[in-house]
């Protein structure tokens, strides 16, 4: 990372450049960052006793090394990508088959995160979701059925309906699915991810649950 000349870096531009010196090196010393940095011993030392506090940096003795908090938002965001690959194909494939919208999410913490969105005016019109949006769980009918797989266990098929503020009725059919992962550190960070078709519930097509779960056992399949 560089900042242009006579441009003071913000915080977070600081933050960045202080991490960056870790792409070469596991554990540096606090002089060792303010050289490479060139900021201030003081300064550098502040922002590590900070990154420290909120676990993106950890201190053994006097060397500075990657935390875990870097490390858990790394093994996250690969499964999230993950999944987002292995199901983008098949979520154009059921649009295109069942005209229904697509919605393709995965469990965050006691939200739920929207990787993808596929769906044609109706969709664009009626249902207020979007790429990259968090939304509660009881905010969403995707939500709903990743809570309910948790409390369940194992891969689960959920037909929700619903009424939209407009007054109309929507019918949703979700998968759910885990996802395997692993961290820095070589445990267990999968998640469970879901998979799912919207129709107003006067139009649903007639073979939808049974193409939800042929492109489901094909994203799963892909990511085993």
């Amino acid at each position: 990372m560089t900042t242009p000349v006579g441009q003071t870096p913000s915080v977070l531009g600081r933050a960045l450049l202080l991490l960056e010196p870790f792409r070469h090196r596991e554990g540096l010393t606090l002089t060792e960052l303010a050289e490479r940095t060139g900021f201030p011993r003081s300064t550098t030392h502040r922002m590590l006793t900070q990154l420290v506090a909120v676990g993106w940096i950890r201190r053994e003795g006097t060397t500075y090394l990657l935390g875990p908090k870097m490390a858990e938002l790394g093994s996250i965001a690969q499964v999230h990508d993950r999944v987002h690959q292995a199901a983008q194909p098949v979520a154009y494939q059921l649009y295109r088959r069942t005209r229904g919208a697509v919605h393709v999410a995965v469990a965050a913490s006691e939200d739920v995160l929207l990787l993808e969105k596929i769906g044609g005016r109706w969709a664009a019109a009626n249902l207020d979701t979007r790429v990259g949006q968090r939304r509660g769980r009881g905010e969403t009918a995707e939500g709903a059925a990743l809570t309910r797989h948790e409390a369940g266990g194992p891969t689960q098929f959920h037909d929700i309906h619903r009424t939209l503020d407009s007054g109309e009725h929507i019918r949703c059919l979700a998968a759910t699915f885990d996802v395997a992962g692993q961290g820095a550190t070589h445990e267990s960070t999968g998640g469970v991810a879901v998979i799912s078709l919207t129709f107003p519930a006067a139009r649903i097509h007639p073979s939808a649950d049974e193409e939800l779960r042929r492109g489901v056992s094909a994203v799963v399949h892909s990511l085993s």
